[in-house]
């Protein structure tokens, strides 16, 4: 039998088809991940009215994104994808400030007339990472890029 490690790191959230996140499981146990894939996550998608935002009085360590309120009221354009490279930029932020990256790059475009991508890269003295999001109004992909 296989299990996962259910010892070190964060429970490792993901982020299914249809846009809602998800625990991973394997066996029944929660995986959990070392990296900074549960953060990026959370930083990305956590709103203002964000439940984990009633954990904490400390407003450095709530999450306030932008980005969720910008993909379900925005369309299809330029402006979107300006918007969406800055509202991750700013969400992702904390990582230079805590010292977990030393550089955060965002760069989007189309993917089609109907659909916008953003990659994020944060570059660590570990190894970089990647990370991309495509979004077309009905579906929201967010996957670690190889």
């Amino acid at each position: 039998m296989t299990e996962c490690n259910t010892y070190t790191g964060d429970i490792q959230l993901l982020i299914n088809n249809d846009g809602n996140w998800d625990i991973k499981y394997e066996n029944g146990q929660p995986c959990m991940t070392d990296g900074l894939d549960t953060a990026v996550i959370l930083a990305i998608y956590g709103e203002p009215d964000f439940w984990q935002n009633e954990l904490t009085n400390d407003e450095n360590e709530k999450y306030i994104s932008r980005f969720p309120a910008l993909i379900k009221n925005s369309n299809i354009n330029d402006d979107t994808i300006k918007d969406g490279i800055a509202a991750l930029k700013e969400a992702l932020s904390f990582l230079k400030n805590i010292e977990a990256s030393d550089e955060i790059t965002v760069t989007g475009g189309a993917l089609n007339v109907f659909a916008i991508y953003w990659i994020i890269d944060i570059e660590r003295p570990e190894g970089n990472i990647r990370y991309q999001i495509n979004w077309d109004k009905q579906i929201l992909q967010f996957r670690k890029a190889v």
